[in-house]
């Protein structure tokens, strides 16, 4: 029972990672805001880092990271990249943050670090910063609606140290019209609003509000975060192992307490054996002279004479006289 159990939470951890797997999983230390040149000479961009979404089940996006006090060995901390699509069909851009902790200042509540989306089409979004958590209030979630490219500024404030991890997950998902059947139209009054069918009813958001492509824009089940298939693995594998051994321990110990039990039953019925006399002497006892009895028990090698019978009385006795 334990091992099956282990097997079906393998199961489902690994089917809901490759649920997922039709994102693109894009974590911003990886190239986007990378400071290694290494990393930067092999992506020789002209101006800013991009990403580019295609079709299908190829036209979304999960951009998650996490800063902290060593992340100054990796990530830039004035970061900007750009997300784009296909120019054919034209297609827009819809970005949903489900996850996102920035600093404020507690005084004027002015971004300390934030993140802001622009493009050529529109204004500049404002700087954003608010505390967003998956388990938070309603209202929680972020959106913005671009053509079909937006530039996305990410800046982090390293002149004040980070004692707690600030955070940062955005789902980016490009719309046209619809192609497939399944395919779903986030709003009914664009016919180029349409997403794919991969990223319908898959607990993360990825229309505008109302979130028609999810029961509800406010579910808990929104995460971006990368999940480490090879960690998963591994634990997975290592649970199951500690669990053999313990069963594995129990039997051993079943079995040796049975032949302890075994061994002691065996030597208490020998050494009963052992105290009990299998040849009972027999005690004679002396034997004593017949005083006026005669034993009830013959001997039939050696029968007794026999008991001689009262005569009549003769008739001088009855008679002196005559």
């Amino acid at each position: 029972m334990l091992i099956s159990s282990h097997y079906i939470l393998v199961s489902t951890l690994l089917a809901n990672f490759y649920g997922t797997f039709s994102y693109q999983i894009v974590r911003p230390q990886d190239y986007l805001c990378a400071d290694k040149i290494l990393i930067l000479l092999q992506k020789p961009f002209k101006g800013d880092p991009q990403i580019t979404l295609g079709d299908d089940r190829d036209s979304a996006a999960i951009i998650t990271q996490v800063w902290n006090s060593t992340s100054h060995r990796k990530l830039k901390y004035d970061c900007r990249f750009r997300i784009m699509t296909k120019e054919r069909p034209k297609r827009g851009l819809y970005t949903v943050i489900t996850k996102l902790k920035f600093r404020q200042d507690p005084v004027t509540n002015a971004c300390i670090d934030y993140i802001q989306f622009s493009n050529g089409a529109r204004w500049p979004s404002d700087k954003i910063c608010n505390d967003i958590s998956p388990d938070g209030p309603k209202g929680r979630l972020i959106f913005d609606e671009r053509d079909s490219d937006v530039s996305v500024h990410v800046f982090i404030n390293k002149t004040l140290p980070i004692f707690e991890p600030l955070e940062l997950s955005m789902v980016i998902t490009s719309h046209s019209d619809c192609k497939f059947s399944g395919d779903l139209l986030c709003d009914p009054k664009k016919p180029d609003s349409c997403i794919s069918r991969f990223f319908v009813r898959d607990n993360i958001t990825n229309c505008m509000y109302p979130c028609k492509d999810e029961n509800s824009c406010f579910h808990d089940a929104i995460t971006a975060e990368v999940v480490d298939t090879a960690n998963v693995a591994i634990s997975a594998i290592t649970s199951l192992i500690f669990t053999m051994t313990g069963v594995g321990f129990c039997i051993w110990v079943c079995w040796k307490y049975w032949n302890c039990i075994t061994l002691q039953q065996q030597q208490a019925h020998e050494d009963a054996q052992s105290n009990h006399p299998r040849d009972v002497p027999t005690i004679e006892l002396p034997q004593t002279p017949n005083e006026g009895f005669i034993t009830s028990v013959e001997d039939p090698d050696h029968p007794l004479p026999p008991t001689p019978k009262d005569l009549p009385p003769s008739y001088e006795s009855l008679f002196p006289d005559r």
